[in-house]
């Protein structure tokens, strides 16, 4: 009895380990075809004079645009960008700061 307990067990452990190396596997070759895939849209763009809403298009899959935060007392806002092909990249916060400066009006 305590064989097959064993054999159970190391069966059960095998299973396991081939289900996360099938799924490491089906990332990569997910990725692989991201990849390739965006290769090709920055090729057809390579020197591009003028962004249109076309190339946007191929690039971006949706801008979001939250509501601004005043409690800092600085108006912020967030834009999240989910690039075609790549998904959402981790911005650092400090590094993607915009600061609008309003001009003065003088009369």
């Amino acid at each position: 009895m305590k064989l097959s307990a064993e054999y159970e067990a190391e069966q059960k452990e095998l299973t396991e380990f081939v289900k996360a190396e099938q799924a490491a596997v089906d990332t990569y070759e997910q990725d692989r075809t991201d990849f390739d895939s965006f290769a090709t849209v920055i090729r057809k763009y390579v020197g591009i004079r003028e962004l249109t809403p076309t190339i946007v298009n191929e690039f971006v899959k949706k801008i979001i645009v939250h509501a601004p935060d005043k409690s800092s007392g600085h108006r912020t806002q967030k834009i999240e960008i989910v690039w075609n092909f790549i998904g959402e990249l981790e911005q650092d916060k400090d590094k993607q700061t915009i600061e609008r400066q309003r001009k003065s009006r003088t009369a």
